[in-house]
């Protein structure tokens, strides 16, 4: 679990057009140790400041669901359960991870860059003498030849060493995201930062036995296929279980909501969509934007009107949290995530957070448990999921022209 689970979730799918560099994007290890830093520094400025907060917390739990829920139908639900699969593509995925875990980078102080090495560079572009969105940055790490910058970009780096500056020209392709820098040239001044030699070990039995626990590439595989099933099973009963939730949410009824609650989710969403905002080199009110009006009221509302249901189910089926039960789940949880301690897990999120989440996942793990489950091959189960989606695009779509034209 990470801080501000709900607003992660929902702002994953939204179509949100951010890039950072010069290229298209930056490399899926370099974007996700941006993404890392970014929650990193959260949590480390909350758990700085978490003393504080925690004294001030106010108790947003303490009100009678009742006075605001009418529970619908929540048991034996039918749902649908995507029987989890491994291919042998999936196997060679997971040994990609771990041979790329095991790559080791050699610093060539002497020797000039070529395609296959990791580069650091500092980057600045121009276009007619100022810089544009996206086209400078620092530190900028990737393999040199993999496509990560534009071809033309990338061969005015291929011969050069570490400590030197170049200055070219190139032609920012159409279909860069910045419209305004699309298709002009741009004048770029690169130094090399550094140059390391990419040295990814060789996949056979040696390598399996010195880094695992096996003797042999069929072993470890074999081991491979069973640890893919069971991370299989347990997403596709989770996948199953937020499904039924959804269901439970459709059967019933919200009226009202505690205004301390609205407020708790509407800040934590704000929080979140700020730092998505950084994270993808946007401003708060250029997302908000791309979002369409009233969007982060109505995803306040839809994570307010879920927990109320959810607590509504719990309260039902005796899933409510204790101070025991809180203690030994917490305990558990600030394990799972590295903290120390309870205390300094609260620091870091909140007891208001924690506690919203476990009692989420019981309720979560109860309704898939209470319902009828219909198992399903992954192909129809994501054929059926795509084509809902566009079910559903299409009647926003038209829920729009009817509001044109009203």
């Amino acid at each position: 679990m990470r801080k501000r689970k709900y607003v992660l979730a929902a702002i994953v799918g939204l179509s949100i057009a951010a890039a950072a560099g010069c290229g298209d994007k930056k490399s899926e290890k370099t974007a996700d140790a941006d993404k890392d830093t970014a929650l990193e520094k959260t949590v480390q400025s909350e758990q700085g400041e978490g003393k504080e907060e925690k004294e001030e917390e106010k108790d947003i739990l303490n009100f009678k669901t009742e006075d605001y829920v009418k529970l619908g139908e929540y048991k034996k639900l039918s749902v649908k359960y995507p029987v989890p699969t491994v291919s042998s593509e999936d196997i060679q995925m997971y040994i990609q991870g771990v041979l790329d875990e095991e790559t080791t980078y050699e610093e060539q102080k002497d020797r000039a860059a070529q395609n296959g090495d990791d580069i650091s560079i500092d980057f600045t572009g121009k276009i007619e003498g100022k810089e544009f969105e996206g086209g400078s940055d620092t530190e900028y790490e990737f393999i040199l030849g993999t496509g990560e910058f534009w071809e033309d970009f990338e061969k005015n780096l291929i011969g050069k060493k570490a400590g030197e500056t170049v200055d070219f020209s190139v032609t920012i392709p159409e279909d860069y995201y910045d419209e305004e820098a699309a298709g002009k040239e741009a004048q770029y001044t690169v130094t090399v930062n550094s140059v390391s030699e990419v040295i990814v070990p060789e996949y056979n039995d040696e390598f399996v036995a010195k880094v695992t626990e096996y003797k042999t590439t069929e072993e470890y595989e074999d081991y491979i296929k069973e640890e893919l099933i069971i991370s299989g099973q347990e997403s596709a009963a989770m996948e199953a279980g937020e499904n039924a939730l959804v269901l439970a949410v459709m059967n019933s009824e919200v009226n009202e909501y505690p205004q301390d609650l609205y407020d708790f989710f509407y800040e934590d969403t704000k929080e979140g969509y700020e730092m998505w905002a950084q994270m993808s080199g946007m401003e708060y009110d250029e997302l908000i934007e791309s979002m369409g009006e009233n969007a982060l009221e109505e995803e306040v509302l839809k994570q307010v009107n879920e927990f109320l249901i959810v607590r509504a189910i719990a309260g039902k089926e005796g899933l409510d949290i204790t101070e025991k039960n809180y203690k030994e789940a917490a305990e558990e949880m600030a394990g799972q995530y590295d903290y120390n301690s309870l205390e300094e897990f609260e620091e870091g999120f909140g007891k208001n957070y924690i506690m919203i989440q476990i009692m989420r996942e019981r309720v979560v793990n109860f309704l898939y448990e209470s319902a009828e489950i219909e198992e399903v091959s992954q192909e129809e189960y994501y054929k059926e999921q795509e084509e809902a989606e566009g079910e559903t695009s299409e009647e926003t779509e038209e829920e729009i022209f009817e509001e044109i034209e009203e």
